[in-house]
C-alpha cells in the first residue's frame, strides 16, 4: 500500500484544449434542495454515513482509500488496476486539491485479500472507499465499511451488491437497453426480435428484454439464444430469419409466378406449346415482351432466396467483440437485410472499428456522449504513452465526484442526501447520478456505425429533469405502471 498526494510542482503534458473538468464545481451539477429522495431508513440512515466525519483525523486531510487488484493472477486484470489507479490520480492532480490524500491498497483476491485492504484503508483513516473493482471484492468489503460509516464506490456493475453504503459506478446493461428501445420506437420500430447469447450478460439482457419494450409500447416477437461458441451462433440465427419457411414460400411464390405466366399465354391468338416438362426459362422467354412487369417480379426472386417480410422491423444483439462480428454477417446471409430491419445493440458497440463489417453500418446503439471520452482518453494516452481501456473513466469520475462532495459541503461531504443527489454530476462520460438503491443513472447518446467514424443521431441529456418525465409518464400504448421488477433485474459484473 502506498499513499499520493497531488503536488502543486507536479507537470504532467500539454494540457487538453478542453479539460475534462476544470474544477470541482463545475464537476458538482447541483445539490437537492428540500426533502432529499426517498429511501428506506430502515436499510441506510443519512446520519450513518455522517459517521465518517465525525472520526475525521484533525490534520485537515480527506483521505479516499483505492483498493484494486495489483496482484491479481491476470495479467489483464493486473493492467486494468494500474490503469485505473492512473486514472484516479490523473483527477487528482487536476482537482489541485493538496488535502486530498489516495490511500491505495490492493486487494490481492476477492474476498479475504479485500476484507484486509479496506481494514488497513479504514484504519489509515480513508473516509470513502473508491473501488473495489470486482462485485465479490465489493461483497467482501461492505460489512467493514458499513460499520465505519465509510460509503463505497464500487467499479462493479452487479446489481445484487447495490446498497446498503455501496453504489455502483460500474456501465448498468438495462439502462443501454432502455435508452436504445426508447429511441427505435420513438422512429417507429415497433416490432422487435432479439439474438441473446447464454451467458451472464445475456441473461440480464433477456430479463430486461420484454418488460423494457412493454413499456415503451412496442411488442417482442421473436427471441433465439445461443451459446458462447461461435458455430453455435447459425442455426439461431437461421431461426430468427425464419429462413427455412420463408424458403418454402419463395418457391411457392416462384412456382404461382409461373403459372400465372403460363395462363396468361394460353389467352393469346397463337398460344405456345407449353407441357408440364417446359422449363419456366422458356416460358418466361417467351412472356418477356407481352408482360415485362410480370417478368420483372419473377426476375427480382432470382436475388433473393427467400419470400415475404418479417414479422419485425428491428433485431437487437447485446452482443461485442469478436462474437459480434460473427453474429451479424449470419443475419444478411440468411436474407435479413439492414436496410429493412434496423440492427440494435448495446454498449458493447462502442467498437470505434465496427464500421468495418458491413452488416452493422447503420446500426444504431446506447452508450455515454463520444466526446467526453475522446477528450479524456487523448489526454490519458498524451500522459501516460498507452491508450485508455474504456473503463478507466470511472475512476476519474469517482475521485472528482469525492472533490466536488469535500469542496461544497466540506463538514460532512458523504452524507446520503449529498450522494444522492437528484440532479446529477457531470462526468467524463455525461450526467450520471447515485440512487437510493446504490445503482447509478446515466444519460446515454444514440449513436449510429459509420464507416469512418460512428455519429451520434440522438444527443444524450445535459440534465435529469427529461429522464424524470419519462419516468412520471405512461409508456406508450400501455397502462400506467410500470412492469414488475423494472430496475431490479439479474446481474454480473463485466470483468466476474
Amino acid at each position: 500500500s502506498y499513499t499520493v498526494t497531488p503536488s502543486p510542482d507536479i507537470t504532467t503534458a500539454e494540457p487538453a484544449k478542453k479539460r475534462i473538468v476544470e474544477n470541482t464545481r463545475a464537476f458538482l451539477r447541483a445539490l437537492p434542495k428540500g426533502q432529499p429522495v426517498a429511501y428506506d431508513r430502515a436499510e441506510t440512515d443519512q446520519g450513518f454515513f455522517d459517521k465518517a466525519f465525525r472520526s475525521k483525523p484533525s490534520d485537515g486531510r480527506i483521505r479516499i482509500g483505492v483498493l484494486l487488484p495489483f496482484s491479481a493472477e491476470s495479467e489483464d486484470v493486473r493492467n486494468m488496476a494500474q490503469d485505473l489507479l492512473d486514472a484516479a490520480q490523473l483527477a487528482l492532480f487536476d482537482l489541485r486539491r493538496p488535502e486530498l490524500t489516495l490511500l491505495v491498497h490492493d486487494t490481492n483476491g476477492p474476498t479475504q485479500g479485500a476484507q484486509r485492504a479496506a481494514q488497513r484503508a479504514l484504519q489509515e483513516g480513508a473516509q470513502i472507499l473508491v473501488g473495489p473493482l470486482f462485485a465479490a471484492s465489493t461483497q467482501a468489503v461492505k460489512p467493514a465499511a458499513r460499520n465505519a460509516g465509510v460509503p463505497v464506490l464500487s467499479f462493479s456493475n452487479n446489481r445484487d451488491i447495490a446498497g446498503n453504503g455501496v453504489w455502483l459506478m460500474g456501465f448498468l446493461p438495462e439502462q443501454n437497453l432502455d435508452r436504445i428501445i426508447e429511441e427505435a420506437v420513438v422512429n417507429g420500430h415497433v416490432r422487435f426480435a432479439a439474438l441473446i447469447p447464454e451467458t451472464p450478460y445475456g441473461q440480464r439482457m433477456q430479463a430486461a428484454l420484454a418488460p423494457t419494450i412493454e413499456f415503451y409500447g412496442g411488442e417482442l416477437v421473436q427471441t433465439e439464444t445461443y451459446q458462447d461458441e461461435a458455430q453455435s451462433m447459425l442455426v439461431p440465427a437461421q431461426r430468427i430469419a425464419q429462413f427455412e419457411e420463408r424458403k418454402l414460400a419463395w418457391a411457392e411464390e416462384r412456382a404461382r409466378l409461373t403459372e400465372e405466366a403460363t395462363i396468361l399465354l394460353s389467352t393469346l391468338p397463337d398460344p405456345p406449346l407449353i407441357e408440364e416438362t417446359t422449363p419456366p426459362e422458356e416460358i418466361w422467354a417467351q412472356l418477356e415482351d407481352i408482360n415485362p412487369e410480370l417478368k420483372k417480379q419473377y426476375d427480382n426472386m432470382r436475388l433473393t432466396e427467400t419470400f415475404g417480410e418479417l414479422p419485425y422491423d428491428a433485431v437487437i444483439m447485446p452482443e461485442g467483440g469478436i462474437r459480434l462480428r460473427t453474429l451479424a454477417p449470419l443475419l444478411p446471409y440468411f436474407d435479413v437485410n439492414p436496410r429493412d430491419i434496423k440492427f440494435l445493440g448495446t454498449g458493447l458497440w462502442d467498437d470505434p472499428t465496427l464500421g468495418q463489417e458491413p452488416p452493422l453500418v447503420g446500426g444504431w446503439y446506447a452508450a455515454p456522449d463520444p466526446s467526453g471520452w475522446r477528450a479524456f482518453s487523448g489526454r490519458f494516452e498524451q500522459i501516460y504513452s498507452r491508450p485508455a481501456p474504456r473503463l478507466v473513466s470511472l475512476a476519474y469520475d469517482s475521485i472528482s465526484l469525492v472533490g466536488a462532495l469535500t469542496e461544497i459541503n466540506p463538514q460532512a461531504p458523504f452524507t446520503y442526501r449529498s450522494l444522492t443527489s437528484p440532479n446529477g454530476f457531470q462526468g467524463t462520460d455525461g450526467i450520471f447520478r447515485l440512487t437510493e438503491d446504490g445503482l447509478n443513472e446515466r444519460g446515454l447518446a444514440v449513436l449510429e456505425v459509420r464507416r469512418k467514424r460512428n455519429v451520434s443521431v440522438a444527443k444524450a441529456p445535459d440534465s435529469f429533469v427529461g429522464l424524470d418525465q419519462k419516468a412520471r409518464r405512461p409508456a406508450l400504448n400501455t397502462a400506467q405502471k410500470e412492469p414488475a421488477g423494472r430496475g431490479f433485474l439479474p446481474d454480473f459484473s463485466l470483468f466476474d
